[in-house]
């Protein structure tokens, strides 16, 4: 598939989980976490299985981390780290549905840059994000931490991402992964996207 895609990020993962039917009125990413308007958000139906984004470097600018809030899934609340970008770079971006046989997978082209533009209220996205792994390489000039590699949940955020006096900055990570992360308000551009998937065989086929 040659060129150029862009799309809503959740759109791209509904590339990838095809018999997944989006609301326009809900963005939902497969991986569990979904309903970005928090209390006022229906239910959706229940993910088949995780969804994660991984690549060579993860550069989040204009970042701000809005702390760990309760996300309701199709079934039941999840805490996810929130985060607002004014856009995000994904090298190498990789991104699978699912697990085993029935996992589906969003590849970019190699050596090439995936870019999130913010597009919601402000000119931000919004990401909601249950694990998130790397080494930290970039902290938009401040001081790195004593311990770079990082693996951030809800019950493990460290203290220079959630230090009251922390701006808005760029957070870059190396060997990032995110898993079940969900976004709204923004508009992904893939280079070069590759789909793959491995359908379940039936039992006894």
């Amino acid at each position: 598939m040659p060129g150029r895609v862009a799309r809503p990020l959740a759109g791209a993962l509904a590339v990838v989980a095809v018999a997944l039917l989006l609301r326009p009125d809900v963005p939902h990413m497969p991986g569990g976490v979904s309903g970005a308007r928090l209390g006022s958000a229906p239910p959706v139906r229940p993910a088949k299985g995780p969804c994660v984004l991984r690549a060579d470097r993860l550069v989040l600018h204009g970042a701000r981390f809005r702390g760990v809030v309760s996300v309701r899934t199709g079934t039941g609340s999840v805490r996810a780290l929130k985060f607002t970008v004014r856009s995000l770079d994904a090298v190498n971006l990789d991104l699978t549905a699912g697990r085993d046989r029935a996992a589906m997978r969003l590849r970019a082209r190699p050596a090439t840059t995936s870019t999130l533009k913010g597009s919601g209220a402000g000119g931000v996205a919004t990401l909601y994000v249950r694990k998130l792994t790397g080494r930290v390489t970039g902290l938009g000039g401040g001081r790195l931490p004593a311990d770079r590699t990082v693996s951030v949940t809800p019950d493990a955020v460290p203290r220079w991402l959630s230090h009251p006096a922390t701006r808005t900055r760029t957070i870059t990570l190396a060997g990032a992964t995110a898993s079940q992360i969900t976004q709204f308000g923004g508009r992904l551009s893939i280079k070069g996207p590759e789909l793959r998937t491995r359908a379940r065989v039936p039992h006894g086929a």
